[in-house]
């Protein structure tokens, strides 16, 4: 092997490293795993939080009434969230009727009181929770700014990981759910 395929060669595995160190997002896309195939799928772990609204959401009813689910999963500290914030309040007005929503604070620190502040301050027109760690953990969610879909089956249709996103994409996934 000559010096200069060496070098090829070592260029190849840095590429193939960082591209795969680079996905960031889990999302099953209809191209690797088809939305209505619920067989292929991870099932939802079930919870039940109170909102700030003092209204209870649970992935058990939700499935009772045959509706998918959106779960994001949020900070009072995140930049991304922040982000997410104003896009989920104008998108999801327009789908409450079709999908329950609920945005679940991942940080003990985000007391009911913090995030009334901050719902209140940034307008959520959303169902919040405060700190509930533990179900982040039961979603094997690793951190904020994360977008769960549940389809009708109760099992996890997508995950979109630590990413902000536009009005457009955010329709395009609850569609995806709600069309099911």
């Amino acid at each position: 092997m000559t010096r200069n395929d060496i070098s090829i060669a070592a260029l190849l595995m840095v590429l193939l490293f960082l591209g795969a160190c680079s996905a960031e997002d889990s999302e099953p896309t209809t191209e690797n795993t088809a939305i209505s195939r619920s067989d292929e799928l991870r099932k939802a772990p079930n919870f039940e939080v109170e909102t700030l609204q003092g209204d209870t959401v649970s992935l058990q009813t939700t499935m009772s009434e045959n509706k998918p689910m959106v779960v994001y999963f949020t900070a009072s500290w995140c930049p991304v969230c922040a982000k997410n914030w104003p896009v989920l309040s104008e998108v999801y007005p327009d789908y409450k009727d079709e999908l329950d929503f609920v945005a679940i604070g991942i940080d003990p620190t985000d007391t009911r009181e913090v995030m009334t502040r901050l719902a209140r301050e940034k307008g959520f027109t959303f169902p919040t929770t405060w700190g509930h760690p533990q179900i982040m953990v039961d979603f094997g969610v690793e951190s904020q700014a994360t977008t769960v879909g549940i389809n009708r089956d109760g099992k996890i249709a997508f995950q979109k990981n630590k990413t902000a996103l536009s009005e457009k994409e955010y329709r395009k996934l609850f569609d995806r759910l709600v069309g099911q």
